[in-house]
């Protein structure tokens, strides 16, 4: 005999099993949403501390470097102090030896030997001295320094040649004339710029390093 008392019963069970899985499901999604805006919100609220306080911690503008507009000077008179000097470069034929007070691990320089039969330009300008009794040489070189002066057409320029190193030198500026300069002297010449171009200076107990130029720039016609 059908019992219709147990099919209900199995109707309502079936209606409170759907409604569980329901609201099981409805649960699952709300902790979802709520999950999403949680992080939403810690992430807002992360970006916002951390960019107020990267802002509020920016270097000052004193520390930024700002680029200025350089008006050249207009002036037509232009100066050049011009030393003669030489350049040594001092070995020895024996290894260095150690120092008690160079810093550890100091290398020790090697032992050098003069060229034979060097190759280097005549003149005057280059000297290499023999090795003495302690194995000491030395390879020189003469120069002017500066020895390339930039000046505007129509410059007043006044160059001072000062003997600073070597015996003597004799030193022609072009368009000038030629003077001797020994150790401890000021020789003084002056002269306007009037046409552009290369103006050169030169040692002729030195040659040929022992030179230098005066470039002398067009006007503008601005």
């Amino acid at each position: 005999m059908y019992n219709f008392l147990d099919m209900n019963n199995k109707k309502v069970s079936s209606k409170h099993t759907w409604l569980i899985a329901l609201t099981v499901v409805a649960g699952i999604l709300a902790t979802v949403v709520l999950t999403q805006i949680s992080e939403q919100t810690l992430q807002k609220t992360f970006a916002e501390n951390y960019f107020s306080k990267t802002t509020t911690t920016m270097p000052s503008t004193s520390n930024v470097t700002t680029f200025k507009t350089i008006v050249p000077n207009q002036t037509t008179n232009k100066e050049f102090w011009i030393n003669t000097v030489h350049f040594d470069g001092m070995t020895n034929i024996n290894a260095g030896i150690k120092c008690d007070t160079c810093p550890q691990n100091t290398p020790l320089h090697p032992a050098e030997q003069p060229p034979v039969n060097p190759t280097i330009p005549t003149g005057g300008g280059f000297k290499i001295t023999e090795p003495n009794k302690a194995g000491a040489w030395d390879f020189r070189s003469f120069a002017f320094a500066p020895a390339q002066i930039v000046v505007n057409q129509g410059d007043k320029v006044t160059l001072h040649f000062i003997g600073v190193q070597g015996a003597h030198h004799v030193i022609t500026v072009d368009g000038i004339g030629t003077f001797e300069l020994k150790r401890g002297q000021i020789n003084t010449v002056s002269f306007i710029a009037n046409n552009p171009g290369i103006i050169n200076y030169v040692c002729h107990v030195h040659a040929p390093n022992m030179a230098g130029q005066i470039m002398v720039l067009p006007q503008s016609n601005v």
